[in-house]
């Protein structure tokens, strides 16, 4: 059985589309579509661009089903989009095989009356920001690992007690490049750099550069989801980020497809830590 949910972006607050009070059927726009751009020659035409060009999510929700009017669940929908605002959130999709998410933006809804047969059901359309993606990313840290059993990944160095990397081989199969979000926290004393490397050629493709380290209590995100770079000190002030960044190198990195290593310059030395999470996306 299909079922639907709502996040906001970080999770913090659901709304489950598959209860008496809120049951969500007749989806459409599950798939996706692209489009081509093609060039045409004396040799005849020639195909130049594919582009993902998603459909609109819609759904039926009923509101009525545990027998009350409805009116409330429908409001209580309603709050919850309100406070996604006009931000991207989270459309949770669950085939029976595997558990996926997408960005979405809420584009329409309805509001009606209840039908002849007492049954109260509104449409709503997201508009679609993204192919489908993993629940689980790909996840890794660098840093300092005092508990080697506690830590999954193999790693090419290794310490009497503890275990250590700056860099990991990672591979995107996918034909989109995937975002690489990253989170700095904690002491690092030298100007941060986070890069890809290529296996095949040992290039590096794309980096991240800052003007400085991280103190202890300070944590830096990088989300090339929403284009934030977020600062929170220790008091938990955040500020913008983006100046931090060296302009003749990437501000967000994204995984090509293919091989490649992500490293960071942090040291053994640093007691902080550079944490790497991997959009995972699928075509289905």
């Amino acid at each position: 059985m299909r079922k639907f949910a709502l996040h906001t972006y970080d999770k913090s607050k659901t709304f489950d589309l598959n209860t008496a009070s809120a049951l969500a059927a007749e989806p459409s726009g599950l798939g996706n579509a692209f489009t081509t751009t093609y060039k045409e020659s004396e040799k005849g035409k020639h195909l130049t661009n594919v582009t993902p060009s998603f459909e609109p999510i819609t759904l039926k929700v009923y509101f009525n089903a545990d027998g009350t009017d409805g009116y409330a669940n429908y409001k209580s929908l309603l709050i919850f989009l309100a406070e996604c605002g006009t931000s991207a959130f989270l459309f949770e999709y669950n085939d029976g095989v595997t558990d996926k998410y997408c960005d979405v933006v809420l584009q329409s809804h309805t509001k009606s009356e209840k039908n002849e047969d007492g049954l109260f059901c509104e449409t709503f359309t997201f508009e679609r920001q993204t192919y489908w993606y993993e629940q689980i990313e790909t996840s890794f840290d660098f840093k300092i690992n005092d508990d080697v059993s506690a830590y999954p990944l193999a790693f090419p160095f290794g310490f009497a007690g503890m275990t250590f990397s700056n860099s990991i081989k990672v591979t995107n199969t996918f034909f989109a490049d995937a975002p690489i979000f990253i989170k700095i926290s904690g002491y690092i004393e030298s100007n941060i750099r986070v890069y890809i490397r290529s296996v095949a050629t040992n290039e590096i493709v794309s980096e991240i550069q800052l003007s400085r380290g991280n103190a202890d209590g300070e944590t830096i995100v990088i989300d090339p989801t929403t284009k934030k770079i977020n600062v929170t000190d220790e008091d938990g002030n955040v500020t913008n980020g983006y100046g931090l960044t060296d302009k003749t190198k990437q501000s967000f990195l994204y995984l090509p497809q293919g091989e490649y290593y992500v490293g960071s310059n942090i040291t053994v030395n640093d007691s902080g830590s550079i944490e790497v999470s991997i959009k995972r996306y699928l075509l289905d």
